[in-house]
């Protein structure tokens, strides 16, 4: 209600109010208005300087505090990422591009799932997972990525889930440190032309953003330029770097030491998530077998002469056969929990469109805690 106007103003749900009041504009967008004089934000500290620069354009003399210069959280790289911002191109998948199921309700199946396997990505290489916020530009991808992740990665422990899976707007006035970014349409710009919403998607990440977007069409809206054309100058597909855990040593900026791959689509990047993971559990499961103790000594059972020596030492071998038989037990939970995450790799095929509707339990249970 007080806010900076050149960022979204208020949502007025009342009609009246809306109508009558004028209430969707700022206090300060009517100070603006009216000619008082006002003073602008001239410094900002959330950002790493190469972050604020997609947005300061839209304010006069936006600069940066010293510690976003200096302190080591943004003077190191983000680990397995050649950039600390990224534009990535989305093709149509199966031929489909957005969709609408319900009308204005867009969906884009080919972001939500490229959205989801990358932040998958990042969590297995050491990202917490509560570092990590989804945002969209429409309230039918988001639910979309929802699903997804409840589908994918909701429930398994490794893993887990974002801080938030929101829109753009219901986003303003907060940040986190890394953001990925789904814009959604293909067919046109949608309510994205309105600068203010750009300025908000750009400035919520503080190390770290990651747009998914279909580049011809928004490269070509002149009101997006400012930031597109610095967003565009990188590569547009992905680039990652999977042998480098966080947090690495890499400074930002500098050259890595490790290879770099290049996604160039959607079902390559699920597929190189997939046996990532597949990899990291096997993994597990040989680290786990190679702690498995020695067999116990079945000899020294054999020398004993006497009754009474034979029932001592089964006493003293029972607790060690157990013990194998719990550890043996435990070999085969871990093997069906890789035959689990084998279906679940079957079952990584992309659904046709599970989006749900606005009334889900997920989105009230959002409101909720927004209140």
């Amino acid at each position: 209600m007080i806010g900076d106007h050149h960022q979204l103003p208020p949502v007025i749900k009342n009609m009246a109010f809306q109508k009558y009041s004028n209430m969707e504009q700022s206090l300060f967008t009517r100070f603006v208005r009216v000619g008082v004089p006002t003073v602008d934000l001239d410094a900002q500290g959330r950002a790493r300087a190469s972050l604020c620069n997609l947005y300061n354009w839209r304010y006069k003399n936006l600069g940066n505090l010293p510690h976003v210069q200096l302190l080591p959280e943004f003077r190191t790289a983000n680990a397995g990422f050649l950039y600390d911002f990224q534009l990535i191109n989305v093709e149509d998948f199966h031929g489909v591009g957005e969709s609408e199921p319900n009308p204005y309700f867009y969906q884009n199946l080919g972001e939500a799932e490229y959205v989801v396997a990358l932040f998958m990505y990042m969590c297995l290489l050491g990202y917490p997972a509560d570092k990590i916020s989804i945002l969209t530009t429409y309230n039918g991808q988001k639910h979309l990525i929802r699903d997804i992740i409840n589908q994918r990665c909701g429930n398994n422990p490794i893993i887990g889930r974002p801080n938030k899976v929101t829109t753009v707007d219901r986003f303003q006035g907060q940040q986190n440190d890394y953001i990925i970014l789904s814009l959604v349409r293909t067919k046109a710009v949608g309510h994205l032309r309105d600068v203010r919403r750009l300025v908000v998607a750009m400035s919520r990440a503080r190390l770290g953003l990651y747009i998914f977007a279909r580049v011809s069409l928004f490269q070509n809206c002149f009101e997006l330029t400012p930031a597109f054309s610095q967003l565009t100058a990188r590569p547009l597909q992905l680039h990652i770097i999977p042998s480098e855990y966080f947090p690495t040593i890499r400074q930002n900026g500098e050259r890595p030491s490790h290879q770099v791959h290049v996604i160039k689509n959607m079902p390559q990047m699920a597929n190189f998530v997939y046996n990532m993971y597949m990899h990291m559990i096997q993994s597990t499961r040989h680290y786990r077998q190679d702690l498995l103790p020695p067999p116990a000594l079945v000899e020294e059972s054999e020398t004993v002469q006497t009754q009474e020596a034979e029932a001592e030492v089964e006493t003293k071998t029972t607790p060690v056969e157990s013990e194998e038989t719990t550890v043996k037990e435990e070999g085969e939970t871990v093997k069906e929990e890789g035959e689990t995450v084998k279906e679940e790799g079957e079952h990584r095929k992309m659904p046709e469109h599970p989006g749900r509707d606005s009334d889900s339990e997920d989105s009230e249970a959002e409101t909720e805690t927004e209140k």
